[in-house]
């Protein structure tokens, strides 16, 4: 029995060996998460402000054309527990923190990564931020969470072809890059498309939302820290599908609760007629031109902010 065990174990050896040594060079592949995380090691520390939330800051928003010094820690689908795991994590590092930039849109109340189709993306947060509960030993590989081809293609292009940006969307700041003018999705189809996979998202998630929510204002507040809520800009097509009313009381429900908190203020750009379709490259995310425009609105919410509080 022992001898059967030992040849079962040596036949063994060779895939287990193979695949941690795929696993190791897996993770040596540059990303979104491990740079943003690398940036936020180095310069936390004089970051005065700093976007989170979902899509809808990652490309929504470029830290250039922000006058103060500022980055982008937001990733696609992130929801506000992760969101409140990052600001907690160098809590004893935002000696300059001043502004939190964040969504408070329909989908930042009713997503939770964990109960939804993108829970994969939480050995992301795992696997290079070191934060998230629950990922279980699945969520701790990126050979697992992968199919076996796109796994060889990713190490192929990187360490024979040398493509190294290969996984990297971001720009140096952390603003989402690849949502172009130059390859714009069609705004009536993404309109539907997307506002019915927003309306999917199961509503009881929106307590959990507040409550993380919640929290992140609260841990603002106890540091002095100013909290931007925005709706984004979305074009009409997108607004179409919603039932009469949703969308304007998921926003009071958020105001409701910063209420509570004088050091945050909510605004809303749905319906800003500043954004025109050449603005947008999908129904409810902005292209480059339109975020340079909409950061610039930001921009200048920020130095309002500046010029009260250097006047106090």
């Amino acid at each position: 029995m022992k001898k059967f065990i030992l040849q079962v174990l040596l036949f063994l050896l060779p895939a287990f060996v193979i695949g941690i040594t795929t696993e190791l060079l897996l993770r040596k592949v540059p990303n979104d998460y491990a740079y943003k995380k690398g940036y936020l090691d180095k310069n936390a520390a004089r970051i005065r402000v700093l976007f989170l939330g979902n899509s809808h800051a990652y490309y929504d928003i470029n830290p250039e054309f922000i006058k103060i010094n500022s980055f982008n820690a937001s990733h696609i689908s992130q929801p506000y527990n992760y969101d409140l795991q990052i600001l907690r994590k160098y809590e004893n590092k935002w000696h300059s923190l001043k502004y939190i930039v964040i969504p408070a849109d329909y989908i930042s109340l009713c997503f939770r990564l964990e109960t939804s189709l993108e829970k994969w993306r939480i050995k992301n947060y795992a696997l290079y931020y070191d934060i998230g509960n629950g990922a279980g030993f699945k969520g701790h590989t990126e050979l697992l969470n992968n199919k076996l081809m796109p796994n060889l293609e990713m190490l192929y292009q990187f360490y024979i072809k040398h493509k190294h940006n290969i996984n990297l969307t971001s720009s140096p700041l952390g603003w989402g890059t690849i949502y172009n003018s130059k390859s714009k999705k069609d705004l009536i189809v993404t309109g539907k498309t997307a506002s019915l996979r927003h309306l999917g998202n199961d509503t009881l998630n929106i307590e959990k939302n507040l409550a993380d929510l919640k929290a992140i204002l609260a841990f603002a507040q106890s540091k002095n820290i100013k909290v931007f809520l925005f709706t984004p800009p979305v074009y009409k097509t997108y607004l179409q599908y919603f039932p009469a009313g949703l969308l304007n009381n998921t926003f009071n429900r958020v105001s409701d609760l910063a209420q509570f908190y004088p050091t945050t203020t909510c605004i809303s750009f749905q319906n800003d007629p500043a954004f025109v379709a050449n603005d947008f490259y999908d129904a409810d995310h902005l292209n480059e031109s339109g975020a340079e425009k909409f950061s610039l609105k930001i921009d200048s919410l920020l130095n309002n902010a500046e010029t009260i509080a250097n006047a106090k």
